[in-house]
């Protein structure tokens, strides 16, 4: 009985590390995405993905544009994406 209680422990104990390791690695990511996104190249890059995702929802028709259709939405264009853009 003692090597399998053994075992069981030494399984126990290497599930606890990798659930740790899976954290850290989660928690590390995170804060690495939050500071990226406070510098100038992160606000850009923010907001191409918020204009691209504007553009998602007008061609593919959730949301608001789902329950009426018959209005348009006007585009933006490359010229009012760059203004709103920081420099």
């Amino acid at each position: 009985m003692g090597e399998i209680e053994d075992l069981k422990k030494r399984l126990a104990e290497l599930q606890e590390n990798k659930r740790k390791d899976a954290e850290i690695k989660k928690l590390k990511s995170q804060i690495k995405a939050e500071e990226f996104s406070k510098t100038t190249g992160g606000k850009v890059f923010n907001k191409i993905a918020d204009v691209g995702q504007g553009l998602g929802k007008m061609i593919g028709g959730t949301g608001k544009q789902a329950k009426s259709p018959l209005k348009k939405k006007k585009v933006m264009s490359v010229e009012e994406v760059m203004k709103a853009m920081p420099q």
